[in-house]
C-alpha cells in the first residue's frame, strides 16, 4: 500500500493518505492477531513483518519530511533508526540468528507512530505544540525500542534467553 499512500500525499490529499495508511496499520494488526490467535506464524513471516513495517514507516516519514519541513530532524531519525535496525537486523542474520519476534515496546512504538502519524495528517490544523509532542514521543519510543537491541550484539558471546534474538539450529 506504500505507493499509493506515497500518490495520494504527493497529490496533497492528506485524508486519502491518511484513510490508506489507516487501512494498512489495521490489516498489520489484524495480521499479526491473527498468526499469534491461530500460530500461523513462520521465520520468514517475523522477518518480513517488521521489514514491511520499516519501509512503512519510512515513506511516512519522507513524505512528512517534505509537508511538515520544520520537523524534518524527527522524521530524519525515523529513518535513521530503521535503517540502523535493518543493517544490524541483516548483520545478525548473517551472524547464524534469527528474530524471534517484535517486543512489547517494538509493537508500542510502531502503534504510537502510525497512530501520531495519523493524526497528523486527518488533523491538518492541529497546533504546532501538539505535532512537536506527537513526534517526540514517537522518537522516544523509537529510540527505546532501537536500544533494546543494543543487548543482542553481546548475545553473539552470550546467552541468547534474554534477547529479541536465537541461534538458527
Amino acid at each position: 500500500m506504500i505507493p499509493f499512500f506515497v500518490w495520494e500525499m504527493i497529490k496533497g490529499n492528506t485524508i486519502a493518505g491518511g484513510c490508506i495508511l489507516l487501512i494498512s496499520s489495521l490489516t498489520d494488526f489484524l495480521d499479526g492477531l491473527l498468526a499469534r490467535r491461530f500460530k500461523w506464524t513462520s521465520d520468514f513471516g517475523k522477518l518480513l513483518d517488521p521489514i514491511a513495517d520499516k519501509l512503512t514507516q519510512t515513506a511516512v516519514s519522507i513524505v512528512l519530511i517534505l509537508r511538515l519541513r520544520a520537523y524534518w530532524y524527527f522524521f530524519a531519525f525515523m529513518i535513521f533508526k530503521d535503517f540502523v535496525i535493518l543493517v544490524f537486523g541483516a548483520f545478525l542474520l548473517k551472524q547464524g540468528m534469527k528474530f524471534k519476534g517484535a517486543s512489547f515496546i517494538g509493537k508500542t512504538s510502531t502503534f504510537f507512530f502510525y497512530g501520531g502519524m495519523l493524526l497528523i495528517l486527518f488533523f491538518p490544523g492541529m497546533p504546532r505544540a501538539m505535532i512537536f509532542t506527537i513526534l517526540v514521543i514517537a522518537v522516544l519510543l523509537a529510540l527505546i525500542s532501537g536500544l533494546k537491541y543494543i543487548p543482542s550484539l553481546f548475545v553473539l558471546k552470550k546467552d541468547l534467553t534474554n534477547s529479541a534474538w536465537e541461534r538458527e539450529p
